[in-house]
């Protein structure tokens, strides 16, 4: 198997981190994440690391009342780090890849981890951790079905580890976007009525809908927690994804699906505008963390970071 990897060689003496990325995403997101996209490789990174009510410490500009008063820069976004940057400063054996098919079943990428285990287990005497965002922490937890001894700890960022129904907002996004679109041209890029539609094509992909709480995929998800091996789980409660216009998701879903029918992912509080805080939870977690942040801020926030890096070094 010929896959796309990054490795730095760190010392022996400690376990060794496998980073999983996300659906529809790649590599670049742990370690170049200027050049990676989001939902699907559908936008740009920057764009939703730009918005409004952001942490003190998080990584956008801010004016006096705590408002993001423009959006990231090329130049910001080139320095953006993660917890694979500090890990690797921290001389820890650290290892990603971009899978073969990045919106491909959960199952079909198993394989591919047991080809990056099989790596790293011969770069450490001190046992592997696997790290995934989003859907990656879904396919940490089916690979750990393996029974593999020599996986040691399990970390998800905003994994959806009881489903996400963000996949059942595509019936309502259809008629906003016959309602907005004779509003600007055409649907070119960077309108409004062309961003929708790109989000309603990832909303009503194949893969997406795989993470629909009554999927198959969760009916057939027969795990628990396993022997030696730690759980930590961290998760968002900030939903707005990004503004465009005098538009923003999730606002602009406000507008358009029925209150009794509005899902967690979305609500201001309740979710990182994909995945709820309580989904993000492993169910027998060791440790657990919310973060007023979306679904991709989570991954570059120095607090966050900050968090894990200290749960990682107390517990391994």
């Amino acid at each position: 198997m010929n896959l796309d990897t990054v490795l730095h060689k760190g010392s022996p003496d400690k376990p060794a981190m496998i980073f999983i990325h996300g659906l529809g995403m790649d590599k670049d997101i742990w370690v170049n994440p200027s050049k990676s996209r989001i939902l699907g490789g559908i936008f740009p990174l920057k764009v939703f690391l730009s918005k409004r009510h952001q942490r003190k410490d998080s990584i956008s500009d801010r004016n006096s009342s705590g408002d993001t008063i423009k959006p990231l820069t090329d130049k910001q976004t080139d320095t953006l780090q993660t917890l694979f940057d500090d890990l690797t400063f921290r001389n820890y054996t650290v290892i990603t890849w971009s899978q073969e098919r990045p919106a491909s079943p959960i199952d079909s990428v198993v394989s591919e981890l047991k080809e990056i285990i099989r790596i790293a287990n011969k770069l450490t005497k001190n046992g592997i951790v696997l790290i995934g965002h989003s859907r990656g922490g879904l396919i940490g937890r089916k690979y750990l079905l393996r029974n593999d001894k020599s996986v040691r700890g399990l970390i998800t960022i905003s994994t959806p580890h009881k489903g996400s129904s963000v996949a059942k907002l595509a019936r309502y996004l259809s008629p906003l976007v016959s309602v907005i679109d004779p509003l600007f041209h055409g649907g070119e890029k960077g309108t409004v009525s062309f961003a929708i539609k790109r989000i309603l094509n990832f909303l009503k992909s194949r893969a997406l809908k795989e993470l629909l709480p009554e999927s198959h995929f969760f009916k057939s998800l027969k795990d628990g927690p396993c022997d030696g091996v730690y759980y930590v789980s961290a998760g968002g409660t900030d939903p707005t994804l990004f503004s465009l216009y005098n538009f923003s998701i999730p606002d602009i879903f406000e507008k358009v699906i029925p209150k009794n029918l509005y899902p967690e992912e979305i609500k201001k509080g309740r979710g990182d505008g994909l995945v709820s805080a309580e989904s993000s939870k492993i169910p027998w977690g060791s440790e657990h963390y919310n973060f007023p942040l979306n679904h991709a801020q989570i991954l570059f926030d120095k607090g966050v970071r900050d968090k894990l890096v200290e749960a990682i070094e107390e517990t391994f």
